[in-house]
């Protein structure tokens, strides 16, 4: 199994790095879209990850990762099979999905730690991660750092997770004081701008960077009549688009072509525009289409030569 992993990414470094996750791309089926960019960055770190049946949810992930790739091409091969172990006979969702991340991210820093690629360097890379797991009427988000889930409701926008950052949230920067982690910059520990991640491993004490928490924040959405749909992006997302501004980009391409895909290309495309400086990831999962456009009055076309015939 970690022969396996250690093949999905070759690092040699930060500054020299081959990674395997795709650096332009889009897809999706009759409900959900995706759309991925390195943009201006060296290297892609960003991710998404779709799957049909992870316990009988739909699993729909987007993952950032920082200081190299290896921490999110790990997470994204193991954590569905971790998810499908923890919440098969749940009756605890939320308990099980939290006990599934900390299971994650133990077996992610075993590997970063015994796959340890980068000797030069004293910490190792790591990943946030935002997912949906939806199954009939449910949706339960789980957000760990600073990717994030926007649900539109009858056309508003509405932000579900919060991002894990000191800079971003109080709560955040309150319980690093507390711990007494060193924030400098917005940097936790000079290491990273984000307090929740998977990895992040410190390779003299095999333990975490100090402050950095591997519980997720969950939520619960009950789909009605009033979800549109939801979008879970990387911060090279939301760093450049309000929640309001990728709502109506999504909604103007499902009332043009009705394609999930096209939405979320919509919004990647809209969010580039504004900056290209990190990488971009984001899905679109639609469970009411909006109305189409109202299509155009033909009005018949008439000749110049008609217009100057004189009526007999």
């Amino acid at each position: 199994m970690w022969w396996l992993l250690s093949q999905l990414c070759t690092c040699f470094g930060r500054d020299k790095q081959a990674c395997l996750l795709p650096e332009e791309e889009s897809g999706g089926g009759s409900d959900y879209g995706y759309a991925v960019a390195k943009n201006e960055r060296s290297r892609m770190e960003d991710a998404v990850d779709i799957q049909e049946d992870v316990a009988g949810y739909r699993l729909f992930a987007a993952y950032d990762g920082h200081a190299g790739c290896q921490a999110v091409t790990v997470a994204k091969e193991i954590i569905p099979g971790i998810l499908g172990r923890y919440l098969r006979d749940a009756e605890d969702v939320e308990g099980a999905i939290k006990a599934a991340f900390r299971a994650a991210d133990e077996e992610i820093m075993k590997h970063l730690v015994d796959k340890n690629l980068t000797p030069h360097m004293k910490t190792s890379s790591g990943t946030v991660a935002c997912l949906a797991l939806v199954k009939g009427a449910e949706m339960w988000i789980a957000n760990l750092g600073d990717c994030r889930a926007m649900l539109s409701k009858d056309g508003s926008a509405l932000a579900i997770s919060r991002d894990h950052a000191p800079e971003k949230n109080a709560a955040e920067a309150e319980r690093l004081r507390q711990l007494g982690v060193k924030v400098e910059g917005g940097y936790v520990e000079e290491h990273v701008a984000v307090s929740r991640a998977f990895g992040n491993v410190c390779f003299d004490t095999g333990s975490k960077v100090k402050g950095i928490s591997n519980e997720p924040e969950v939520f619960l959405v009950e789909i009605d009549d009033t979800v549109d749909f939801v979008i879970i992006g990387t911060d090279g997302i939301w760093d450049a688009l309000k929640e309001q501004f990728a709502l109506t980009h999504a909604r103007k391409a499902l009332r043009t072509t009705a394609k999930p895909e096209d939405a979320a290309a919509a919004i990647l495309q809209n969010a580039g525009k504004v900056s290209k400086s990190d990488n971009a990831a984001v899905i679109v999962v639609v469970f009411k289409f909006p109305e189409p456009l109202p299509k155009r009055l033909g009005v018949p076309r008439v000749s110049l030569t008609q217009l100057q015939e004189t009526p007999a």
